[in-house]
């Protein structure tokens, strides 16, 4: 059979749709080494004419791009009769629930989270090209077996006209009537069957002497299928023909959905009578069940076979009105669970996926019936149940989750051990729609993530202004560089031998128009969330090594700034080759450079941070430990990392004059760092008796306020042109 498909040798043909160069090829390659035919798309004037052009099977497509975005790409194809039927999944950085709101609005079919998991996307696309395609198939086969049984009805009516006339054609009528594999029965005016062929004993399981004689009706399957028989009798009584869908039985007693076309023969007389129905039907068992299941995967998540989205929309309609005959509230809980990707990268994604299995028929056995556990994909799953204004039922269900899943589950003989973060909203308390319910569900969900995790927390408002203030700071972050709202400033670092300024550490202000002055604790870790790090990053490099080259053409001498890294950047690759590329264009000397990291920056890929380090040392970059002490505080770390600066965290630094356990703290770090042939910066230092012990006690400099507080690039100028030193005793 001919299949409206791209070319026979590939799974598919995908148009990607992203303005990134670097995802558009990562997808292409992935998809094309898949096996799928790849076109490409890298804006959304582009994809629209190349849609148009030639349909794909399945449109990967970007949320956020420049002059068309995804969500109006998405609605321009929705409204071409010609493409709306490709399904399209949406790509986002971002995990907006009022995106993925919009988006399905829109018609998407799924959405898939940045970066890329290469298994999801392969799984996503697999599915949803395997769904369209049975969809299209079967709209073509159901289309084409129509066709089939209409045009094969009308040839076999006027073979037994023709029978009559000429004993030839009643010869071929004969043999096209016991070799086509359609069942075929012919009856009288009465309905009683005179024949029928061999296709119809191979599908029935009846000799043709067994049903000749018998009324056709005794192969009826459903007797309360009356209004189908009445229809029959009308068609053949008005237009001598009809065809549609009937139940009927087997000699075995099963019965099957057959497509039945049923046509009157008349006599050979002008206005003859009827003489014979002839009847020619299809066993569709099989293409209903492939439609049973594409109905079922409709309404349901393909993995654990709970509800999805589209089901548990459904299910709220009908519990909302339940509820409010009952007097009851509605309850929507959102789970999470907890670092569930440590499970697919230490397992493998099929223990992952079991896991997820049994995770969604433990959430099953702990609720009650009429309530309802879906998953929206990932290892994101929800329950909606009634509960009254106590909410004793739902207080004792998010403890039993929880205990449950630390209690461990066994995944193909491994006892895993999982834990979860629920939020929770109410209904009407927290909004009276599913979307209000998810959003603030999420949001508390979010707060649980923030605090912990595996715990349970109720939405409250105070989460919801929270949520906005956060979300108000992420849009105006976005455009700051672009703004040239960042700014440098420098913290002097003094040598406690010497007195003399020996460099600074560069440290990232942010004053915006509408937000202000933004403390760096706030949006330095809003600015990892939302992967925003590494370009604020890089301008900070760039800014830094700048303002180097100003210094020294001004002749002010070879000042050493530290600048830091943070976790996401250290885990690019192309970190190192930037901050080589960055001193070559400036031409600064790489000892001039210093890069700060913390205990947690290296703790994701030791080895590669071993690596990553060791390149920069070998340019003649130095590199500095922060808060050392306050994280892991590894001493295996210390010996395998090339590390030439230890800093003393100001915590400890606050008491050291005060406190017998921060000084023992400070002159351990002090010997440590001497013993391993490196040097000892403390942080925060305020006073003169801090400085006058961590000098008597060997810490080869500081920095902190008692000296400067940190300056803008023109104020450090000045503070290098006056050449002031620390004064000691």
């Amino acid at each position: 059979m001919h299949r409206d498909f791209p070319e026979a040798n590939t799974k598919g043909e995908i148009l990607v749709v992203e303005d990134t160069p670097a995802s558009l090829k990562l997808l292409g390659d992935l998809l094309g080494g898949a096996g799928y035919t790849v076109r490409q798309a890298p804006n959304g004037e582009l994809a629209l004419w190349t849609a148009q052009a030639r349909p794909p099977e399945l449109i990967l497509l970007d949320v956020r791009m420049p002059g068309l975005d995804g969500f109006e790409v998405c609605r321009r194809l929705k409204a071409s009769p010609e493409l709306r039927q490709v399904p399209v999944i949406f790509l986002s950085a971002q995990h907006d629930t009022d995106d993925k709101v919009r988006g399905f609005a829109l018609g998407a079919v799924d959405f898939i989270a940045k970066p890329f998991q290469a298994e999801e996307i392969l799984a996503r696309t697999d599915a949803h090209v395997r769904l369209g395609r049975a969809q299209k198939q079967l709209a073509q086969e159901r289309a084409s077996l129509e066709r089939r049984v209409l045009e094969r009805t009308a040839e076999l009516a006027q073979e037994v006209q023709i029978r009559r006339a000429n004993e030839e054609l009643l010869r071929l009528s004969a043999q096209v009537f016991d070799a086509t594999q359609d069942a075929i029965l012919i009856t009288d005016p009465a309905g009683i069957i005179v024949a029928s062929n061999p296709a119809f004993t191979r599908i029935t399981g009846y000799a043709a002497q067994e049903v000749r004689g018998l009324d056709i009706l005794t192969l009826h399957a459903d007797d309360t299928q009356s209004t189908v028989l009445d229809a029959m009798r009308q068609g053949l009584r008005v237009s001598g023909g009809w065809s549609g869908e009937v139940q009927t039985r087997r000699k075995s007693g099963d019965t099957y959905p057959c497509l039945l076309s049923v046509s009157t023969v008349h006599g050979p007389d002008v206005g003859g009578a009827v003489i014979n129905y002839v009847g020619v039907f299809l066993d569709i068992s099989e293409r209903k069940a492939e439609q049973h299941l594409i109905d079922f995967l409709s309404y349901h998540d393909a993995l654990t076979g709970l509800p999805n989205r589209a089901l548990m929309a459904r299910r709220f309609t009908q519990a909302h009105a339940q509820a409010g005959r009952d007097g009851q509230q509605l309850v929507l809980m959102c789970l999470d669970l907890d670092r569930f990707k440590n499970i697919n990268d230490s397992h493998g994604q099929a223990v992952g996926d079991k896991a997820l299995q049994v995770v969604a028929r433990f959430l099953t056995g702990c609720v009650r019936d009429g309530d309802t556990v879906s998953r929206q994909g990932g290892d994101e799953f929800q329950i909606l149940l009634q509960d009254d204004a106590l909410l004793g039922r739902t207080l004792a269900l998010a403890q039993t989750i929880l205990a449950g899943l630390r209690g461990e589950l066994s995944v193909n003989g491994d006892r895993l051990a999982l834990t979860t973060s629920i939020g929770i909203a109410m209904c009407p308390a927290d909004g009276d729609s599913l979307d209000d319910l998810l959003r603030h569900a999420d949001t508390a969900l979010v707060r649980v993530k923030e605090t912990g995790r595996d715990h349970y927390a109720f939405f409250t408002e105070r989460m919801g202004s929270d949520i906005r203030a956060r979300l108000a700071m992420q849009q105006q972050l976005r455009g700051a560089i672009a703004r040239d709202e960042f700014d440098v400033h420098y913290q002097p670092q003094i040598c406690l031998r010497t007195g003399a300024m020996l460099g600074a550490e560069a440290l990232l202000r942010w004053e915006n128009p509408v937000l202000g002055k933004v403390p760096p604790g706030l949006f330095i870790a809003l600015a990892e969330e939302y992967c925003l790090i590494t370009a604020i990053g890089e301008w900070v490099l760039e800014s830094v090594c700048a303002q180097i080259r100003s210094w020294h053409d001004a002749g002010l001498g070879r000042i050493k700034v530290a600048v830091n890294l943070s976790g996401k950047q250290f885990a690019q690759d192309h970190t190192v080759p930037f901050v080589e590329a960055t001193l070559r264009k400036y031409g600064i000397p790489p000892a001039c450079l210093g890069i700060e990291i913390t205990e947690s920056t290296v703790m994701g890929d030791p080895d590669k941070a071993v690596a990553a380090l060791r390149r920069l040392k070998d340019i003649g970059v130095s590199i500095s430990l922060d808060d050392f002490g306050t994280g892991y505080s590894s001493l295996g770390y210390l010996k395998r990392f090339p590390i030439d600066v230890l800093k003393i965290d100001k915590s400890f630094v606050d008491d050291v004059t005060t406190s017998s356990s921060d000084a023992a703290i400070a002159l351990s770090v002090i010997s440590l760092a001497h013993h391993l042939d490196m040097r000892v910066i403390a942080e925060g230092v305020e006073t003169r008796a801090q400085v006058d012990f961590l000098a008597a006690h060997g810490c080869d400099e500081m920095q902190g306020y008692y000296f400067s507080r940190p300056l803008a690039a023109q104020a450090f100028t000045a503070l290098l042109r006056e050449k002031r030193m620390l004064a000691l005793t």
